[in-house]
């Protein structure tokens, strides 16, 4: 602080912050946000500010960091250390201004000089340059909310770019994204877990994270995969491969809970055996980086694996079991609208033994009842509801708002209509469900969600504990569509580019959804590395989804080649669909993240600005003009993007829609998206064709000619008519819905 004004500015922020901290504390509230709001309202540089403790310790990633950072602090406050944390508060920059702040003395100094706290990957970018941690530590990167995270790409270049040289990593070299961050900091540790007898030959899952080489874009061979894409793998082309590990996880063993970490930095390679109170791969890893973290802040093995022994250890808040009546009712809680976490919650019922009921309670139960807002559902098409196929699953309740979106899903994901309900709340869930010879009823529910999920259980104990077995109300009623004619599109050859990388935001629903339309045609999945089909043949249609900034180049540069034939389909009127960031690739140019632009196709008459960090975000209602005798049709949907489109004025194109709110090619442009022949270039985001049935019937009529039957149409109409309430309904002057 090098002026009077700032001084006395930062005095009176720091003031009131310590008021709003004794405010909070004498109402009994947590407030985790705001005394570090108020102080930076009075001095916006207030995190730069305030001293900070002489030893700091950030944890990060996309899962597990939570659980990860109050185990770490449980082990150091065990072991002596005397800790500023943010468990009580908030894991963005208010947050930790407030944990500073509490920790603060009158005169602006810290009392604790450790610190270990959570840190939000994308807050990275606000709080590391005034806060240099010496130890950093990094769970992993997947795919989350991708309204608020984009793509794993972005926030790896969001936390890299951020990091100081100065700070030594904590990396897990089992993921071959999050340990390449920040080649600027040479201090870096590496973990990772040896194979295991259950592991995979390769990722899980219906999308990936990692579907080709980060280094070169070439094709990946895995040897085995633990969970999701963290394993072993090696790049077919350059070579590029995992780092080789400091700690080691060498045996496990879930019988007895004791796993052993060989620490390969030390002379003679030791080997350490330690407790894990709940096994699960998830935990497996979490506790591994917590032991990894406390052994480089010099706590010896013996200690750490004392603390572990007497009950600091992993807890099971996130998976929690009752009992009644020789039923076992099993909560199961996951990350909100994050694929991976609710992926990998089904599959951990789904391997439960016997015979089970399921509910899911995956929207925001809080979030639903805001006017202006309207949960974005494309993260339902990059989950695996695929598990709940399983026959021992004999009964899936729905609960709660996006409730139809989440039905629709189900269908496409092959789940029995006949073992699907869908309910209003708790209470009517646990009338739903039919108890008559379950072993298990599972509840995944989103965590923000934890009070109707344990409502929800309560209510089914009740239930067993009377012996009130039968459902009140039969999910066996329900009535299924009619079966969509197995020739639908027979003769039809349909392709799919490059749907490794195309499958951002829920993108991959369209091809989903295209394949229960039309049963009979023939689908064509060309890889990265693959001449196109359309190259060399006739196709009927052309599909590709939005993918992230790297992937954008490669696929540019592999299909300039073929551009000209790509242009010719058009005109002849081909059916092509390419959603998001994939219409990007069909200008003259498109942006970089380095600030260069890209050649595009040069097949419509558009440039492309990169605008990273600045993020757009609308929902978008607009009427499409079929130009072929046909109504106009409404499409709803989102946008989220880094980008502004300068159209040209050549009339090779026209406008897809005609926005009646949200906004366009760029902020305050009425026309979305463009159309030359038969193609279709449009920036609104994810499942478009299963969330808009009228214009999924079209489409798939310019295919076929015609369309009996339009798959799950029951569904795909209710979750329609729930969406077009939410977007349509009139709202106040200034105010909009967000997804």
């Amino acid at each position: 602080m090098s002026t009077v004004l700032e001084r006395l500015r930062f005095r009176l922020a720091l003031g009131a912050g310590k008021a709003a901290v004794a405010g909070l504390t004498a109402l009994k509230r947590a407030g985790g946000q705001l005394p570090g709001v108020i102080a930076e309202k009075i001095d916006p540089a207030f995190l730069a500010h305030i001293d900070k403790p002489g030893r700091i310790i950030f944890v990060t990633g996309t899962n597990g960091k939570t659980t990860t950072t109050n185990l770490l602090d449980d082990l150091l406050a065990d072991n002596g250390f005397d800790l500023v944390t943010n468990r009580a508060g908030s894991n963005t920059i208010n947050g930790i201004e407030s944990s500073l702040i509490k920790n603060a003395r009158l005169s602006g100094k810290q009392r604790k000089q450790v610190a270990c706290m959570e840190l939000d990957e994308l807050s990275s970018r606000l709080i590391l340059p005034h806060v240099t941690p010496d130890l950093l530590l990094v769970c992993n990167l997947y795919r989350d909310s991708f309204m608020r995270n984009a793509n794993p790409d972005y926030i790896f270049d969001v936390l890299s770019s951020s990091i100081s040289p100065d700070t030594e990593l904590i990396l897990n070299a089992d993921d071959l994204i999050s340990c390449r961050l920040a080649p600027q900091a040479r201090k870096r540790t590496y973990f990772s877990i040896g194979r295991l007898a259950d592991d995979t030959d390769g990722p899980q899952g219906i999308v990936c994270d990692l579907t080709a080489c980060p280094e070169c874009g070439s094709a990946l061979a895995y040897d085995y995969c633990h969970l999701r894409h963290l394993g072993k793998a090696r790049c077919t082309h350059c070579g590029f491969t995992n780092p080789e590990p400091d700690f080691e996880v060498t045996r496990v063993d879930p019988e007895t809970g004791i796993f052993t970490v060989r620490e390969n930095r030390e002379p003679g390679a030791p080997e350490h055996g330690y407790r894990i109170a709940a096994y699960s791969i998830t935990n497996l890893y979490n506790l591994l980086s917590a032991v990894v973290v406390a052994r480089r802040l010099g706590i010896s093995a013996k200690a750490i694996a004392a603390s572990l022994e007497k009950g600091v250890n992993i807890t099971a808040l996130r998976y929690s079991v009752e009992e009644a009546k020789d039923v076992r009712l099993v909560n199961v809680a996951a990350k909100g609208e994050n694929s991976t976490a609710t992926s990998t919650a089904i599959q951990t019922i789904c391997r439960e033994p016997g015979r089970k009921a399921v509910a899911l309670i995956m929207s925001d139960y809080y979030l639903a009842t805001s006017p202006y807002s309207s949960e974005y559902t494309g993260w339902y098409y990059q989950t695996d509801f695929e598990y709940l196929t399983d026959p021992l699953v004999e009964q899936v309740v729905v609960v709660g708002a996006r409730g139809e979106d989440l039905l629709l899903r189900l269908m496409l994901a092959g789940v029995d209509a006949a073992r699907v309900s869908l309910v209003a709340d708790a209470d009517a869930a646990a009338r739903e469900f039919d108890l008559v010879g379950a072993e298990g009823v599972f509840i995944a529910y989103d965590i923000f969600n934890g009070d109707q999920a344990n409502r929800l259980r309560s209510l089914v104990r009740e239930r067993i504990e009377k012996g009130d077995l039968k459902a009140s109300k039969s999910a066996a009623a329900y009535a299924p569509n009619p079966a969509v004619p197995a020739d639908q599109g027979a003769g039809c050859v349909i392709e799919v580019l490059y749907p490794e990388f195309g499958n951002q935001a829920g993108d991959n629903g369209n091809a989903l959804y295209l394949r229960a339309c039309l049963p009979g045609a023939t689908f064509i999945e060309t890889a990265y590395g693959d001449e196109p089909a359309f190259a060399s043949q006739d196709v009927s249609a052309i599909v590709m989804g939005g993918m992230t900034e790297a992937h954008q180049q490669l696929a540019a540069t592999a299909l300039l080649p073929h551009a000209a034939r790509l242009a010719q389909l058009a005109d002849a009127g081909t059916p092509m669909l390419f959603t998001h960031s994939a219409a990007e690739l069909l200008g003259s140019s498109f942006g970089t993240p380095v600030g260069g632009q890209a050649q595009g196709l040069g097949i419509l008459d558009f440039s492309t600005r990169l605008d990273m960090p600045k993020r757009y975000l609308c929902s978008t209602v607009g009427s499409f003009d079929p130009s072929d005798g046909g109504d106009p049709l409404q499409i709803l949907g989102f946008k989220i993007q880094f980008t502004q489109m300068q159209a040209g004025a050549d009339g090779s194109c026209r406008p897809f829609c005609t926005l009646n709110r949200g906004w366009g090619l760029a902020e305050q442009n009425p026309f979305e998206g463009l159309i030359r022949g038969g193609l279709i270039a449009t920036w609104i985001l994810g499942p478009l064709l299963p969330t808009n049935p009228d214009f999924a019937r079209w489409f798939c009529e310019k295919i076929t000619g015609s369309v009996d039957i339009l798959p799950f149409e029951k569904e795909a109409r209710a979750a329609y008519r729930v969406r077009a309430a939410e977007l349509t309904h009139p709202l106040p002057k200034g105010k909009t819905i967000s997804p």
